[in-house]
């Protein structure tokens, strides 16, 4: 009788975790759950409940984690918690890693099919490094170098790199965000926390559209994102400015990772936004400003861009991280 041996995965944003319990020889995914972050105090008490009292022993563990990990160590850059590599192996009893949540999502993508993604430029692909990007709750970038072999994905913080207008409005947009921040960030206008609301308050207080007081009501009790997203599709002016503004300038930092990366091989759009605003993904303001690189545009014209649809794709690279570098068979 074959006892299954479990590898135990974790996805850990400032908003969501997904946790994820794996089979270690051919890394079917066996159980999973979604907890809210800021509902537990750290990621031990999340796992408890995650693990209920089942004494389950795990082969390896890997955790991918919304943050800068330095020594085995990551503090959440949206979420008050620190994720320690050694505490995790006392814990869990097993090899445990810590990892960027980037860099799992980058493992990943190796175990997709087809159906997992939304093919936005078809290009010309070559054999080489590949790129992801990833708007959530925050902004994350990831380079996947190609060392001959296999991708190996590398972990940034790109995301918290200076923005750089291309427009007049982004000119204006930039003074607008130094009236409250020393240092604008690309993240601070293309995320799920800051980016919609940013965003709409710029383009409501410089008198470029009127604000709305139905949009900001919902705003208060779902977020800027979801009310954005919902009054952008019922046509309310001020939220397809802000949308078609948000495309454009995700567009423009993939375009910049895909230059910085050499992204032959293509340029993958992680995250939970682009899934739920996929129709404003399509209508060309994202491709627009994604190969508006001056002598580079055909250059970008060639690389493939695809939305990646499986939001299971940081567990999937997890675990397979933890196989990997646990050297199990």
């Amino acid at each position: 009788m074959t006892t299954t041996r479990y590898l135990l995965a974790g996805d850990v944003g400032g908003t969501k975790t997904h946790l994820g319990l794996f089979d270690a020889a051919t890394l079917a995914m066996l159980e999973t759950r979604t907890f809210a972050s800021a509902d537990f105090s750290d990621l031990p008490a999340m796992l408890r409940s995650f693990f209920g009292g089942r004494a389950l022993r795990c082969q390896a563990a890997c955790i991918g984690a919304a943050g800068p990990v330095l020594d085995g160590v990551c503090r959440i850059t949206n979420l008050s918690w620190s994720i320690r590599a050694d505490e995790l192996r006392q814990f869990l009893d097993c090899p445990a890693f810590v990892i960027n949540d980037l860099e799992a999502n980058g493992n990943g993508i190796a175990l997709l099919s087809p159906s997992d993604f939304h093919q936005l430029q078809a290009g010309t692909p070559r054999l080489g490094n590949a790129a992801l990007i990833s708007a959530g709750t925050g902004l994350g970038e990831c380079i996947l170098f190609w060392d001959g072999t296999r991708h190996i994905a590398v972990p940034s913080e790109g995301g918290h790199a200076s923005f750089s207008p291309s427009d007049p409005t982004g000119l204006d947009l930039l003074a607008y965000l130094w009236q409250t921040y020393d240092h604008v960030s690309w993240e601070r206008l293309v995320s799920g926390t800051f980016g919609f609301a940013h965003l709409y308050h710029f383009f409501r207080d410089t008198g470029r559209a009127a604000g709305s007081a139905a949009l900001e009501a919902l705003a208060a009790t779902d977020g800027y994102g979801a009310a954005i997203s919902k009054f952008a599709d019922a046509g309310l002016p001020i939220a397809v400015a802000v949308m078609e503004r948000f495309v454009a300038l995700y567009g423009a930092e993939a375009g910049n990772l895909a230059l910085k990366a050499l992204a032959t091989e293509g340029l993958f759009i992680g995250g939970g936004i682009a899934p739920k605003i996929l129709t404003w993904m399509t209508k060309g303001g994202f491709l627009n400003a994604f190969v508006a690189k001056g002598r580079f545009r055909s250059f970008l014209e060639q690389v493939p861009v695809a939305v990646i649809l499986n939001e299971r794709t940081a567990l999937l690279g997890a675990a397979r991280y933890a196989k990997y570098h646990a050297h199990l068979s």
